[in-house]
């Protein structure tokens, strides 16, 4: 007989993916980054470092914080709760600094939309923002809210880490561009499967991740491409 609480299955699920979730971040930057870095082959600004050092950090402290509740160490996992707090404030900002640098870097490098990709690194940033901050209003309230806004957030920082990997692929675009959201919107499915198994039913937050983040991470690239999006990007980024 299994003796498990609904919550208790629920801790177990978060916990699982949030490994899953970290061991494919970490897996995405060998050829890009940690090889680079270990061999000297390449130089990184500080900036760069900064960047990389909050997201992987941010991803490690997921790993902790849903193994100290399926633990069922609550007190030590709201007290850890206020550095994600304050790293997802500077991850923000560090997100769409790397961004601006990004913009310059294809400028300079004479790229025709040098706009195009900003499109991705505005609404990742974005959405995690949300997600994420919209969780910790929830941590309080509507734990099973918390959760899956947390697990969202994740997500959104698992794609653009993923996209290391597919950009050394052949893949054509579009699905080249749109291919690493996509590939983290299919953990939604594995999500939607837990709430009817646990819950009875989908949860609103998985529900309306899969219903709005999977078509438009389907139209992204070509809203990316398009002229309009060139067109309002630079007074978005300060650039006007």
């Amino acid at each position: 007989m299994n003796d498990t609480t609904p919550r208790q299955r629920g801790s177990r699920f978060f916990s699982v993916t949030a490994i899953v979730i970290a061991v494919l971040v970490v897996a995405s930057f060998p050829v890009t980054y940690f090889i680079p870095l270990a061999t000297g082959r390449k130089s990184f600004t500080l900036l760069r470092h900064l960047h990389g050092l909050a997201f992987f950090a941010w991803i490690g402290l997921l790993v902790v914080q849903t193994q100290l509740v399926r633990r069922g160490r609550i007190k030590a996992h709201r007290e850890l709760g206020v550095a994600g707090v304050a790293l997802a404030g500077a991850m923000v900002p560090l997100g769409l600094w790397q961004a601006v640098t990004a913009i310059l870097d294809r400028q300079g490098q004479g790229f025709r939309q040098p706009f195009e990709f900003a499109l991705y690194n505005l609404v990742d940033i974005a959405v995690f923002a949300v997600l994420f901050f919209w969780a910790i209003y929830e941590a309080t309230r509507r734990i099973e809210w918390h959760r899956r806004l947390m697990f969202v957030a994740a997500l959104n920082l698992f794609g653009p880490a993923f996209s290391r990997i597919v950009f050394l692929t052949a893949v054509p675009s579009p699905w080249l561009d749109m291919g690493p959201n996509l590939v983290a919107d299919a953990l939604l499915f594995a999500l939607a499967w837990h709430d009817r198994k646990v819950l009875g039913r989908v949860h609103p937050v998985t529900l309306w991740s899969i219903l709005l983040l999977i078509p438009f991470h389907t139209v992204e690239p070509f809203i990316a491409g398009s002229a309009w999006w060139n067109g309002i990007a630079p007074a978005i980024y300060g650039f006007g």
